[in-house]
């Protein structure tokens, strides 16, 4: 028997031969070292050098066994131990010491080459059974280290000449098998899969090609590939077992689960981290790029595309873009186009609506009192910047509050004696002309009339059909209280002017005349009770003046008095001064021409607007002065104004409009207590406005201007009617501002002034000639 011992530190090895006793024989047994077998399977695999290159240096005695080895013939090979313990598997780390096993059946050792074989084996080892080698352990350590370097892939290729031989020609059990791989975990996948071909193909003896290319593939792990194709780079055999390597972004046993890399760290991406089978990908959000293969930065869409926005201007946002139209526009994206936004349709005004291209305006009915206010949608009432002292003295009597001409007391004395006229009263006026009162019968009959008439007193009669005219005295149009007397005398009539006689005029005749057996007279203050065509010389019968203090017929009047106390609009102003005065409602209307014949060209004409307006407003919104059409149109208009329309800004100005665009524009406080004037020059080629000297800022172009201008002169040549102080019922869009103006003001119109006395129409609260002053203070 032959014995080894590996590796004992301090003890000799011995390798010896032997023979196991078995049933009162001895058959021979041979233990040979690895280097041995080695060399036949070299041999076998088939050799690419001379006989012995499987025989390594091991001491004399091991190479002698090798040599020995080589001489046998091929099928001692097969001489074996059938219970010997198995061959430890290729991955342990130190083969296990080789023992004797207990002796094998007879029948185990029936081969055919056995007797021959063992026979020669038994010549040769006697041979040399004489000699017995000791070694030391270093020496037997390097001998049993070349058993543990042997050349695997030699192994491999006669692994595969084994199972040729084993398996494929012969049938072979599980042990030979184990011999052939030399280790369980290949034996245990390779055997019950062999048992499968010869199932299914039949015995190793009918030589089935099917047969043998099933065999041949079963040591193999790989084959067929267990691994998944799309995740592995290939796949490793293992001693029956096998191992997938898994290309980058798979794991899993045969590389079949996709890693998910976005769950690490985002994947490394800046924004958005996509998964794919085996990979991943960095995406970004939309109006990003990549700038690299994780890093996203900001499209600039605008510098990109530079019609992306069409006819809108383009702006650049974080990861996006904006196409911006102008305020009152919206984009069209699918035109790529600004569309003018309806905002009427919003219902963002309170009142009236009109919309423009790119904007929109609100209006409030001036004439209710009412004004845009600060939030330029919603109506707010005009309420006075300035205060005037509009205190009213109750002992006062108003003559101008009716503007028709007619008076505004009617008196009718009856006596049973006959009685003359005694009247005495103090007054006070800034107009020049107006009736201050009326005595007598009916138009036809005896009657005296006291007016003005170019600031002097005048007195018109009639005595028995015979009318007469006398003016004499001072000027009294001057605003200063005054003591005025008529009295009747028995041939004549005197006037006096603070207790100064300045008419003395003879008559024949009594004002008081005898009907159904009473003398009766009829008196009226503030017009008369026939029409002034009538008069002796036609006068115009409107008068602003004041009285108070009055004494009619030696005091038979207390009913006079008691009328004004409940009537305020029949109250004079406690003080006044020179002007007009407009309380914020209602207008004056003329009929006045403007086209004129060119000078040396009757056939030719042409037309100016010239116009002064001294003001001292109240209000910061009104009209101040105005052409209205028979069509209700503006074509001219000249106005305060607290906002700009067009920039949404609250501010004073003084704007001229042709229609409902304002042409020239200044800005200026005139809520200041102080007296403004206002110039306007409209010719065919030019057009003026100035405030104070400050020329207004032109808000047209030279060729809309001139269009402008041409609409004027054509509505001019129509019939237009002038308005100071306000307008008619107009359509509140036909022209900026509709509101009424309020405060002092006096007009000249082509180096004409204006007389409110002579207008068309004027509201009864306006007073013609004279203004209360604004209150002091602050």
């Amino acid at each position: 028997m032959l014995n080894r011992e590996e590796n004992t530190p301090g003890r000799l090895v011995c390798v010896g031969v032997g023979t196991f006793i078995n049933s009162g024989r001895a058959q021979p047994a041979l233990a040979l070292p690895s280097t041995f077998a080695e060399g036949r399977r070299e041999e076998e695999g088939g050799r690419d050098g001379g006989r012995g290159r499987g025989c390594p240096a091991a001491g004399r005695l091991g190479e002698r066994l090798c040599r020995m080895g080589e001489r046998l013939p091929a099928g001692l090979g097969r001489l074996r131990d059938p219970t010997a313990v198995p061959a430890p598997s290729r991955s342990a780390p130190t083969p296990a010491p080789a023992t004797a096993t207990a002796p094998a059946p007879a029948a185990a050792m029936a081969q055919p080459a056995a007797p021959l074989g063992a026979a020669l084996l038994l010549v040769l080892l006697a041979a040399d059974s004489s000699q017995t080698v000791l070694l030391r352990a270093p020496e037997a350590a390097q001998f049993l280290r070349q058993r543990q370097r042997r050349a695997y892939q030699v192994f491999e290729e006669a692994k595969q000449g084994h199972l040729e031989r084993e398996c494929v020609e012969e049938r072979c059990s599980k042990e030979e098998a184990r011999e052939v791989f030399e280790n369980d975990p290949e034996t245990e996948y390779f055997y019950p899969k062999y048992l499968d071909c010869i199932q299914k193909y039949g015995s190793p003896y009918t030589r089935s090609p099917d047969f043998l290319t099933c065999v041949h593939n079963l040591p193999n792990q790989c084959s067929p590939d267990p691994c998944y194709k799309e995740g592995t780079v290939k796949c490793e055999d293992l001693k029956g077992d096998f191992y997938c390597e898994c290309k980058r972004g798979w794991q899993g046993e045969i590389c079949d689960k996709d890693i998910d890399e976005c769950k690490v760290q985002h994947g490394g991406c800046n924004q958005i981290c996509l998964n794919k089978l085996g990979s991943y990908r960095c995406s970004c959000y939309s109006g990003y790029a990549l700038k690299d293969s994780r890093t996203c930065e900001d499209i600039d869409e605008c510098a990109a595309l530079a019609d992306i926005c069409g006819e809108a201007r383009c702006k650049n946002l974080i990861s996006s873009y904006e196409c911006l139209c102008d305020s009152g526009y919206k984009y069209n994206e699918l035109r790529k186009t600004c569309d003018d936004i309806n905002e009427c349709e919003q219902q963002l005004c309170e009142q009236t609506c009109v919309n423009s291209p790119g904007s929109y305006t609100c209006h409030c009915d001036g004439r209710g009192g009412v004004k845009l206010s600060q939030d330029m949608n919603t109506c707010e009432n005009i309420i006075p910047c300035v205060p005037f002292a509009v205190a009213k003295s109750v002992k006062s009597l108003y003559l101008g509050r009716m503007f028709s001409g007619t008076p505004v007391i009617r008196l009718r004395f009856k006596r049973k004696q006959p009685t003359r006229l005694v009247a005495e009263f103090d007054f006070r006026t800034f107009d020049p002309e107006g009736i201050l009162f009326f005595a007598g019968g009916h138009q036809d009959s005896t009657w005296v009339v006291l007016a003005l008439r170019k600031g002097r007193l005048e007195l018109q009669l009639k005595y028995n059909g015979i009318g007469r005219v006398t003016s004499s005295g001072p000027l009294i149009n001057h605003g200063m209280w005054q003591t005025i007397s008529v009295e009747e005398l028995e041939r004549s009539l005197v006037i006096k002017v603070n207790r100064d006689a300045v008419m003395k005029i003879a008559v024949s005749g009594d004002l008081f005349t005898l009907d159904k057996g009473l003398y009766q007279l009829n008196l009226t203050v503030g017009g008369i009770p026939f029409k002034t065509k009538d008069l002796v010389l036609p006068i115009n019968p409107r008068l602003d003046g004041c009285m108070r203090a009055w004494n009619w017929l030696n005091g038979e009047d207390s009913t006079i008095q008691e009328t004004i106390r409940m009537n305020e609009r029949m109250q004079c102003f406690s003080v006044a001064g020179r002007g007009s005065f407009y309380p914020g409602r209602g207008f004056a209307v003329f009929n006045l021409t403007y086209m004129q014949p060119s000078s040396g060209n009757e056939t030719k004409t042409s037309w100016k607007i010239e116009l002064n307006a001294a003001i001292q407003p109240a209000t910061d919104t009104g009209v101040l002065f105005a052409l209205v059409t028979e069509e209700a149109s503006v074509p001219l208009s000249l106005s305060l104004i607290d906002y700009h329309s067009t920039k949404k800004l609250k501010q004073q100005f003084v704007i001229l409009a042709l229609e409902h665009t304002v042409v020239s524009r200044l800005a200026i406080n005139l809520c200041d207590k102080k007296e403004h004037s206002v110039d306007i020059l409209l010719k065919k080629d030019q057009l003026s406005l100035r405030v104070d000297g400050m020329a207004g800022e032109s808000e047209l172009s030279a060729s809309e201007l001139e269009d402008s201008l041409s609409i004027l002169e054509s509505s001019l040549q129509s019939t237009v009617k002038t308005y100071v102080g306000g307008l008619p019922d107009v359509p509140v869009t036909s022209t900026p501002v509709t509101a009424f103006y309020h405060g002092c003001m006096t007009v000249k119109l082509n180096s004409k002034a204006l007389d409110l006395d002579e207008a068309l129409y004027k509201h009864s609260d306006i007073t013609s000639h004279s203004c209360p002053p604004a209150e002091a203070g602050p």
